[in-house]
């Protein structure tokens, strides 16, 4: 009886290098390759919110020392050229509560995408409390333009930053406040316009 000889594992590697290859190369590496670029487009897409790398974000209706009333009642789409583009809304500020007094209110808003990396904000304004005051920010980017195989942007989400002067026994201390604002067009009655 003849025994059968054995094959090496390294034999056998060298014997079939070339389906394995083509098995490595036209389906693992894509595996691992595509959704490794769709996390990393998703994950540098996530804003940073007024240049602060640092900064927690709240909801709106988190917040405990001001309430905020606000109303997006223009949206005007980019033209062609990727200008022109704008949200304007209403909003006013109120104080909820808190005994200390405050001063020196402002406020800035950021529109932010996710997919896309792409970002505007507005110049900041100084607040009167319970006052209606009215805010625009630009926004030129294609909100239908493909950023990956399947995917387009998400948003854009709207952000405030609310800036304040707290005195307490007498010394003055800044205050910063990030603020996550949902809207919704359809309920706000928003005037959509084309470019």
């Amino acid at each position: 009886m003849r025994k059968a000889k054995k094959v090496s594992k390294w034999a056998w590697l060298y014997q079939h290098r070339l389906p394995i290859f083509v098995v490595l190369f036209f389906v693992v590496l894509p595996m691992i390759f595509i959704p490794s670029m769709y996390i990393q487009k998703y994950l540098d897409s996530k804003p940073v919110f007024f240049g602060d790398k640092q900064a927690e974000v709240i909801d709106a209706e988190d917040m405990v020392v001001f309430d905020i009333e606000y109303k997006i009642t223009q949206v005007r789409q980019p033209n062609a050229d990727m200008i022109g583009g704008f949200y304007k809304f209403d909003y006013k500020l109120t104080r909820i509560s808190g005994i200390n007094p405050i001063s020196n209110i402002k406020i800035q808003f950021q529109l932010s995408t996710r997919w896309a990396k792409y970002t505007e904000v507005s110049a900041e304004q100084s607040v009167t409390l319970t006052q209606l005051r009215s805010a625009q920010v630009n926004f030129n980017l294609d909100m239908d333009a493909s950023v990956l195989p399947f995917v387009t942007a998400d948003g854009p989400y709207l952000y405030a930053k609310i800036t304040y002067d707290e005195t307490i026994m007498g010394e003055a201390f800044a205050r910063v406040i990030y603020i996550r604002m949902p809207y919704d067009l359809v309920k706000d009655n928003t005037q959509i316009i084309p470019a």
